[in-house]
Order: structure tokens, then sequence, then C-alpha cells
């Protein structure tokens, strides 16, 4: 993957402990404070109601105490998923592949880039056993309130080897992609209709092309984990304020 960055994947080790404390907070603060509007507070419950399942659909007044999401509810769901990014993370250090995977944030979720040498063989699409297991990790944490996985799928620009079944760069990048997607919904808890699989075969790189290290960046797989716009609105903001990411 070229030069990772030095502290790539440390964030998630402040995101167990951050993300947990702040939306438990948040949640809390606005569950309680007065005069809060009705409509943006049914709004708010609705969006645990439909997506953690933490609620009980039929419990809509905001008047009534078993419709009002416990604290410690949110803590425990936000919890399970601090420890399932932190698995990851061990993982990836035991391995000792921290450079192979990188993981960022991005304005609406989360970015998890993958270098083409842990995922795939040459001119392959099918997964190597080393990437089942971090996308069997990956896909333990994804649950709402995920709203769409997108897994791109990028290569170099060197042509394909007229023995390949893959006519072209094109055709390689999406076949690697759908191959992640149907792996990462096999261990998700989210609809197949919240997965998309893309292909930009050579034409996004990373790096040039002109040199071994270059082409070997550019060879990548993408997850992007989208989030629901219902959180981002609401905490996403105050999150990315508190924590460093880069």
């Amino acid at each position: 993957m070229g030069k990772p960055k030095k502290d790539t994947g440390t964030w998630l080790m402040t995101y167990a402990d951050l993300v947990t404390a702040l939306m438990a907070f948040f949640v809390l603060l606005y569950t309680l404070t007065p005069g809060v509007e009705e409509r943006a507070f049914n709004s708010f419950i609705e969006y645990f109601q439909k997506h953690t399942g933490l609620l009980d659909m039929n419990n809509q007044s905001p008047q009534s105490s078993s419709n009002v999401t416990r604290p410690e509810q949110i803590q425990e769901y936000m919890e399970e998923q601090a420890s399932q990014w932190q698995a990851l993370t061990d993982y990836l250090k035991e391995e000792q592949i921290e450079d192979e995977v990188e993981i960022s944030m991005t304005s609406d979720g989360i970015l998890i880039t993958l270098s083409d040498s842990l995922t795939f063989e040459s001119g392959s699409s099918a997964l190597l056993p080393k990437a089942k297991e971090i996308l069997g990790l990956v896909g333990k944490t994804i649950s709402q309130p995920i709203a769409e996985v997108e897994v791109q799928g990028h290569t170099d620009n060197i042509p394909i080897n007229r023995n390949s079944k893959y006519e072209s760069n094109w055709y390689l990048g999406a076949a690697r992609a759908v191959s992640v997607v149907q792996y990462l919904q096999s261990k998700a808890n989210i609809e197949p209709d919240q997965f998309k699989a893309s292909s930009f075969g050579e034409y996004r790189p990373m790096a040039t092309n002109l040199t071994v290290e270059g082409r070997r960046t550019n060879r990548r797989v993408e997850i992007y984990l989208r989030k629901n716009n219902v959180l981002s609105e609401m905490i996403r903001e105050e999150i990315f304020n508190q924590i460093n990411y880069n």
C-alpha cells in the first residue's frame, strides 16, 4: 500500500473509548432536555427504533417512559461496536500486516483500504485466506446504523494478460469488488440491497504507475462504510471535533 501513515489504525483505540462515551452522552442529553420539539424528538427516537432494535416499534409517544432509550442500552451497543473494531485492530497487529490495511474516517463514515497483495493473486479475483479473515472481522462491524457499503476495485495500468479471463482492468477491478461484497454480505447484519460494487480500473491511481511501488499502491480494494444520515447530522460533527483521525 505504499508508505502507511505512522499511526494508521491507532485511532480505533480512541474511537473505542470516546465514541461510546459521546454517543451515550448526546442521546441522554437530547432525550432529557426539556422543551424538545415533539416532531424532532420522534424523528430522533425513530432512528433507533428502525436501525438498532433498542426500542419497541409500538411505543411512539414521547410522554411514555417505556419508549425512551436507556443510556445503558446505547452504551452497550456502542461498546459492542468498539469491541469489534478493536478486534480488527488487534488482529492486524498480531499478524503484522498493518502496512497492508489502512483505516480512515471520511465525511460520511469509514474507509478501509486493502492492498491486493493481501487480498488477491495477480490477475485473480479469488480472495486469499488472509483476506477472508480480515473481511470476516470487518463484516461483524457492519450493522445499523451503516446505511451503505460500497466496495471499489482499483488496478494499475499494466494491460491484462491475453490468457486472462478478464478482458481489461475494468473487468478485473469489478470482479474483485464483487468478490469482496459477496463475502462481506455473508458476514454482515444489514440487507443485501445496502451493498454496492464498482470498478475504477486503472483510472483512479493513488501513485505513479511508472514504478513498481507505485503500481503496488494503486492495486487496491476500498471499502466505504457509510453511516445513516440522521446519526451523521446529529452527532458526527461533534465526534469529529474531538477525535484526530489523521
